[in-house]
């Protein structure tokens, strides 16, 4: 049972500040606002959401915290994400990333929690491709999608994404473009669909800024 790995990733994030000294530390934070519509018949509002997270990292070590409301749900208004990582360069052009998820709810807590691992590959300045498998122990269930992300202008950008898993034997798929106002507010339209559920319609606004370092 994992509960408490997430934690340790809490007090880790907890404690970063005090080990600036040793490398540079950034701590990042971020809201955004989601009204999002069902699609399968005609344009219905669906629900209304809001998140936030900070996140903290230092020589490619990384540890946050993300918190999202829950709307029409009879149990619980937010769920949570407590995650720790890691992530660096193998060459110029293909990255890699290693995080431990945990996923609670704000009512009935801990819920269950994942392994991922990620490859993404730069093309050109404009193309960025990526591969990502997350794993969840608990349920012994395994997720499988690959992205790509094309930036159209220095302030639009489109995103592909599709993916499979095991947890529901469901496929799904993500397509978005997106307008970046300023270097910390964005504008986005996403729409989702998979094979066990309509397609949600998504208009987000989303602002990230620095905290600490950077």
């Amino acid at each position: 049972m994992f509960i408490q790995r997430p934690l340790c990733a809490a007090a880790a994030l907890c404690l970063l500040p005090q080990l600036a000294f040793a490398g540079d530390l950034s701590v990042t934070a971020g809201v955004a606002a989601t009204a999002a519509y069902d699609t399968s018949d005609g344009l219905n509002h669906s629900e209304n959401i809001l998140e936030g997270y900070i996140e903290a990292e230092m020589n490619g070590i990384y540890g946050g915290v993300w918190i999202g409301s829950l709307e029409d749900d009879p149990a619980d208004d937010a769920e949570i994400e407590v995650y720790l990582g890691y992530g660096g360069d193998i060459s110029d052009r293909l990255g890699y990333d290693i995080s431990l998820t945990g996923y609670y709810l704000n009512d009935s807590g801990y819920q269950n929690y994942d392994i991922t691992t990620a490859l993404s590959y730069a093309f050109n300045d404009s193309v960025t491709g990526s591969l990502e498998l997350a794993y969840d122990p608990d349920n012994e269930d395994l997720d499988r999608s690959i992205e790509l992300e094309i930036a159209l202008t220095d302030r639009v950008w489109l995103r592909g994404l599709v993916g499979e898993s095991d947890a529901d034997a469901n496929t799904y798929a993500e397509l978005s473009v997106g307008y970046a106002l300023t270097d910390a507010a964005a504008l986005e339209l996403l729409y989702e669909d998979a094979d066990d559920s309509a397609g949600t319609l998504s208009f987000i606004v989303s602002y990230d800024f620095n905290l600490f370092g950077g």
